[in-house]
């Protein structure tokens, strides 16, 4: 198999033995539901530099773009917060994937490394909750409390065990540390007092209401908003914009005031500036860092573009700098091998630690297989399993028939 033949199933079984494990997951890996970003930090970073364009002009503009933003990744998690057919697809997926790790994790033969994976995301959705609660795994989400559940990246640092009754046995709980490194749709700000002061804090909240009064803004401005694609060259669309008139621009400040009550990293090239401003931001920031920093650790990543200046300039340091980190790069489509490299500088890699892997470039049964998160977990961690024990080719039915024993006389 094209470029995929360089990672066995040996290999691959060694490394989630004895590493430290860690994935990065994309929009890619969501996309059974979920529209992938595109350009839509480009527009934004195009929209953000100073224009001989009429401010309004540009206002119209970048809410079109939180618009397309918003109804491609934010809007469909309403489904998967009902649970709804639409949904399905991605819950399967992230079923299969959580299940299959856990497994792993559960059979892991080092009794030296802690039963954990972190799994960094820049997806905003609730996939992964709510698989891992329905499988009733453990997720460290970084909330704490239950009446208010408060978030704070200190709280990825515990480790659970469980203390079996009978036997007062005590055994590492395999934990999934979920790391929303932009955020969530389920997070929300609120001002908490602390008596002679105030402290901004993110609290959980796992409804659709944040998002539904969005939507309930957007139809209200829709009729002066840009209908946006995905290849489309927002150049052209400033060019061509009209300045909107009175009531378009207040329906369209009323839109973008809402939109930015959801506590969402937005995705443009200055938003480390923004995470440096939300401490809880910049700490999973330095947490996956700091990961990779370890030795003998791994990182897998799925779905994920790299095209975020941030995070990839992140990896690349760590691959630099620690001889003894695996980094495994899955790509979409086997065209997009070579990008990804480029994006990573794996070529020029100095400890040669960086692989990307992609699916054959044959079509099998006449479609073009693709690397998604379902196909690498069918494919790469499910073969990991321990096998069943092998059913016997043929049964030999045996039948004993048990005689009375013999007496002897009491003359002999």
């Amino acid at each position: 198999m094209e470029n995929s033949s360089r990672l066995s199933v040996e290999e691959l079984r060694d490394i989630v033995q004895d590493a430290h494990l860690s994935f990065l997951l994309g929009a890619g890996a969501s996309a059974d539901l979920f529209k992938p970003l595109g350009d839509v930090e480009n527009w934004l970073t195009y929209l953000s530099q100073d224009r001989d364009v009429e401010h309004s002009t540009i206002k119209r503009v970048r809410a079109s773009v939180y618009a397309y933003f918003f109804k491609g990744v934010i809007e469909p998690n309403a489904s998967v917060v009902t649970e709804a057919a639409a949904a399905n697809d991605v819950l399967d997926t992230y079923r299969s994937f959580l299940r299959t790790l856990n497994t792993l994790l559960v059979r892991r033969r080092s009794s030296i490394l802690d039963k954990q994976i972190n799994v960094f995301t820049t997806n905003v959705d609730l996939a992964a909750e709510i698989a891992a609660e329905e499988l009733q795994l453990e997720l460290n989400d970084g909330f704490s409390g239950r009446y208010v559940p408060l978030f704070s990246a200190s709280n990825f640092g515990t480790v659970k065990s469980r203390r079996s009754l009978q036997y007062d046995n005590l055994a590492e709980v395999p934990t999934f540390n979920l790391f929303k490194l932009h955020g969530s749709t389920s997070w929300a700000t609120r001002e908490i007092d602390l008596g002679q002061e105030s402290k901004e804090v993110i609290t959980f909240s796992p409804g659709t209401d944040a998002f539904d009064l969005v939507r309930e803004k957007l139809d209200a401005a829709n009729a002066a908003i840009y209908e946006l694609e995905g290849k489309t060259k927002i150049q052209d669309v400033v060019r061509g914009a009209e300045e909107p008139d009175a009531h378009e621009s207040a329906l369209l400040d009323a839109f973008m005031k809402q939109y930015e009550q959801l506590a969402i990293v937005n995705p443009t090239k200055d938003k480390f500036g923004l995470t440096v401003l939300n401490q809880n931001y910049y700490d999973m920031l330095r947490i996956f860092s700091n990961s990779l920093e370890k030795e003998n650790s791994v990182l897998f990543v799925i779905g994920f573009s790299c095209r975020d200046e941030h995070i990839r300039e992140l990896i690349i340091r760590a691959a630099r700098t620690n001889p003894t980190l695996q980094i495994i790069v899955f790509a979409y489509q086997p065209g997009e091998v070579q990008v990804l490299k480029d994006r990573l500088n794996a070529d020029l890699a100095a400890n040669g630690n960086i692989l990307v892997i992609g699916p054959p470039k044959v079509a099998k049964r006449g479609a073009q297989e693709t690397y998604t998160l379902r196909s690498i977990t069918r494919s790469f961690f499910e073969p990991l399993l321990p096998r069943a024990p092998r059913k016997p080719d043929s049964i030999v039915d045996v039948r004993l028939k048990l005689a009375a024993p013999l007496e002897l006389d009491d003359d002999q």
